[in-house]
């Protein structure tokens, strides 16, 4: 299931006119926000001055969840203060935040700690930072070829240009490659003036390919369990369809595209997915380390021998010790037979595949092979020798 992300309110940003209602992470951190340079390429506003973040970036325009008395959106300009924009603009930055009520269903790796004290965490993926220009040329090459992969993901942006504030969302789809182990999407620069860089410093031309790498997303980590993206991660979605907004963000259009797109774009449900394949692998594991110690064996035997207890003739004990081991070997692939179907029933093909390339799975599938080989072996020979006891 997705998460249900949001915008942080006015009062989470600077506080109400008593200071009250702030996060401690807008306190420390300061209220000014860097652009990822996907956003950069997608036509955020950024400062025309110096301004910088706490962590030395320039700084961008970005959207809150709160309305301005003139039906405007209010949102956090470039400085680091309040300022409004009509709700069809797509130049303003988003800045997704997670309520500790979904933050706490997610397990964040941590990143690193600031100076400031506040912790930074990583979950999920997105677009983030334009790659060097020596990596850009060879995935450019590879692209112009067509012999570029694609993961078979996509990220979904508006196809609209950035001051048709008429046209509704029409999406645009960025497909996902990868090259040496990392993946990129190719984006073409709409700069939203000339105060548009990079974090590289280099200006955004308008229509040039560049390539933005996806990375892990950092949050900060309130000390009330609110998460919020350390940067504006994406640019060029309207906030709303209509000019007016009333302040219940649950309505607006840019709270239906973070449910229907960036929260199943930034990797969530693969997480728990992930998640799910390790547990039932590593249940699948235990379950047949346990088959392959002597004790297993022994009470098989035992079995074997109570059967045989009727017969005139008992069976040595190699042929025991082989037919324990033949029946252990069975039970092992029952277990993952038993896997396998029920990954196939869920659809979980990648769970399927892992299953399928597990070491052990692999020695008992030769190891039933070999006995298998055995017996056809024994078998032949009797024929064999049945054949040639009747000619005699």
């Amino acid at each position: 299931m997705a998460l249900d992300f949001t915008l942080l309110t006015e009062e989470q940003i600077w506080g109400d006119n008593n200071g009250n209602g702030q996060l401690d992470v807008m306190k420390r951190y300061g209220t000014k926000v860097a652009p990822t340079d996907l956003a950069v390429l997608l036509g955020s506003y950024m400062t025309g001055g110096d301004d910088r973040t706490s962590e030395g970036d320039l700084t961008c325009a970005s959207w809150s969840a709160s309305s301005f008395w003139n039906g405007g959106v209010r949102c956090v300009c470039s400085e680091g203060g309040e300022d409004w924009n009509d709700a069809l603009k797509r130049e303003v930055s988003a800045r997704p935040a997670l309520p500790p009520s979904e933050a706490s269903k997610i397990s964040p790796s941590e990143a690193r700690v600031l100076s400031s004290g506040i912790r930074v965490a990583e979950y999920g993926e997105y677009p983030q930072t334009v790659a060097d220009e020596r990596t850009s040329a060879k995935l450019e090459r590879l692209h112009d070829s067509r012999s570029l992969r694609p993961t078979g993901k996509n990220y979904t942006f508006d196809s609209a240009g950035s001051e048709d504030y008429k046209t509704s969302f029409k999406v645009l789809l960025y497909p996902e490659y990868e090259m040496d182990g990392k993946r990129y999407i190719r984006v073409l620069g709409c700069p939203a003036d000339s105060d548009s860089k990079l974090s590289t410093g280099e200006q955004v031309e308008e229509g040039q390919p560049y390539w933005v790498q996806v990375q892990p997303i950092e949050w900060l980590v309130d000390e009330s369990g609110w998460m919020v993206s350390k940067k504006c991660l994406f640019t060029g979605i309207q906030f709303d369809t209509e000019r007016r907004y009333d302040g219940d963000f649950s309505k607006t259009f840019m709270k239906k595209y973070l449910d229907t797109y960036f929260a199943k774009e930034m990797g969530h449900e693969e997480i728990v997915a992930q998640q799910k394949r390790g547990k039932v692998l590593t249940g699948l594991s235990a379950r047949l380390e346990e088959m392959t110690n002597t004790e297993t064996i022994d009470v098989i035997k035992e079995k074997l021998r109570v059967a045989e207890r009727g017969r005139k003739t008992p069976t040595d004990p190699k042929r025991m010790e082989e037919a324990a081991r033949i029946k252990q070997v069975r039970q092992a692939r029952d277990v993952i037979l038993k896997t396998l179907q029920e990954a196939q029933a869920a659809g979980d093909e990648k769970l399927i595949q892992e299953i399928i390339n597990m070491d052990i799975v692999r020695y008992y599938d030769s190891r039933h092979q070999i006995q298998q080989e055995k017996v056809q072996q024994r078998r032949a020979t009797r024929r064999a020798q049945r054949k040639q006891g009747g000619r005699g």
